[in-house]
């Protein structure tokens, strides 16, 4: 979505800011128990205040959390107690998290320095099909050779819209297996999620992917002309 969509949505909290939870997400749970968070430094993308970037800090090297939005790194810095150091303009540290109050899309290697791992929280899904490849384009280029990619999605029917959009597994294998080792390892039916009554969904489920990229392929995009929102 357009940079207008999340300024708004910051602004008016509420609903439009429903995808923020206030606990650690059990799919970060989970990454941590594989072991790739040792010493690693984490990437998480339109990170909003997510309370997962605290939980990361205490399993890896370093935490990198690149929001657009202004007012959410403001809130998790004043919500978690946090005094952070300004590094550089738009950049902020406290201890091991930084958060880059930056376009995504704009950032490079250079300035972010590799990641080792990517937590992708429904940050995939908050982009049309028409922005995803560009998203995934900006996300792999701040990749480390043989980095791995957690990526959580939602998929329902019937489709909607607006964000959170549907992705699953057809889409993620045509999007990331020219590169990445494609391994479901969650897909948990939630016929309770506030979404179903709300929209009428006829089916919801939240996806877990773990992708592990294979550095003897060049990072390919492909064309995916049959995938929609």
């Amino acid at each position: 979505m357009e940079p207008d969509f999340w300024f708004d949505s910051w602004r008016e909290g509420g609903t439009k800011t429903s995808f923020h939870l206030p606990k650690v997400h059990p799919h970060a749970r989970w990454l941590a128990e594989t072991g790739l968070l040792r010493d690693a430094r984490v990437l998480v993308p339109l990170c909003g205040k997510s309370v997962d970037l605290l939980f990361f800090a205490e399993h890896a090297r370093e935490v990198v959390g690149v929001e657009l939005v202004a007012d959410a790194v403001d809130q998790f810095f004043s919500e978690n107690g946090l005094d952070p150091v300004r590094e550089a303009p738009g950049v902020l540290r406290a201890g091991n998290v930084v958060m880059r109050n930056q376009d995504l899309f704009e950032l490079t290697a250079e300035e972010v320095g590799q990641a080792d791992v990517v937590f992708d929280r429904a940050s995939l899904i908050a982009f049309p099909a028409d922005m995803r490849e560009r998203y995934v384009e900006s996300v792999a280029r701040l990749l480390r050779p043989g980095a791995a990619w957690f990526l959580n999605t939602l998929e329902y029917a019937p489709l909607l819209p607006t964000p959170p959009f549907s992705v699953g597994l057809a889409e993620v294998r045509e999007r990331f297996g020219a590169s990445f080792a494609v391994e479901q390892v969650f897909a948990e039916p939630k016929p309770e999620h506030r979404m179903v009554e709300k929209f009428g969904l006829t089916s919801f489920q939240e996806n877990g992917y773990l992708l592990r990229h294979q550095p003897q392929d060049a990072w390919v995009v492909p064309e995916l002309d049959r995938v929609s929102a």
